[in-house]
């Protein structure tokens, strides 16, 4: 015998669900999960919160640590120009006399040399006390390479302004030293 057809008919039809379709879908989540999933989000916006302000914080300081470094390189370089032009009119003043007259040249650039020392030690000043992060490098290079220059150039105003016959008397730190060593007087 054949089986009769099935005939759909014009009346919705709803299939109950089975068992097994039922466990395929998600189960609730628990509340110990949503809890660390919630913390999990909280540590990353606080980390996130922490790195921009640090960021801010460092490019403030950078900004000012280079704003230091320009006032030290526009005061050196001042500072720097005066003792060259000073210093410069000497040996042009006497390059051309020292042909027929012997002269002692330390004697002509003494003066100058300590008139534009003041200068030049207070810009070596300026550059040393600025203080910069280890992690700025290029603020860093900048800075030693003004101390260096800074701290050469003091020191050889110092040996070319003592070398006059007047005594050095306008060096603070080298009359000190030259107190200390019981050379005072005279």
């Amino acid at each position: 015998m054949d089986p009769e057809p099935e005939l759909l008919g014009d009346e919705p039809v709803r299939l109950p669900r089975e068992k097994e379709h039922e466990s395929h879908r998600a189960e609730p989540r628990s509340p110990a999960g949503r809890r660390r999933r919630r913390v999990w989000w909280t540590v990353v916006v606080l980390a996130l919160i922490a790195g921009s302000f640090t960021w801010y914080a460092d490019a403030s300081a950078r900004s000012r640590e280079a704003d230091a470094m320009r006032a030290c390189e526009t005061q050196l370089r001042r500072a720097s120009d005066h003792a060259d032009y000073r210093m410069g009119l000497t040996t042009n003043y006497v390059r051309p006399a020292a042909a027929g007259v012997r002269i002692h040249i330390a004697d002509l650039m003494a003066p100058r040399a300590r008139r534009a020392l003041p200068d030049v030690q207070r810009a070596d000043r300026v550059c040393k006390r600025v203080l910069v992060r280890p992690w700025h490098f290029g603020l860093i290079a900048r800075q030693h390479a003004a101390t260096a220059y800074s701290g050469a150039l003091v020191t050889l105003l110092q040996i070319v302004a003592a070398q006059g016959r007047r005594t050095f008397h306008d060096d603070a730190t080298l009359q000190r030293l030259r107190n200390a060593a019981g050379l005072s007087g005279g």
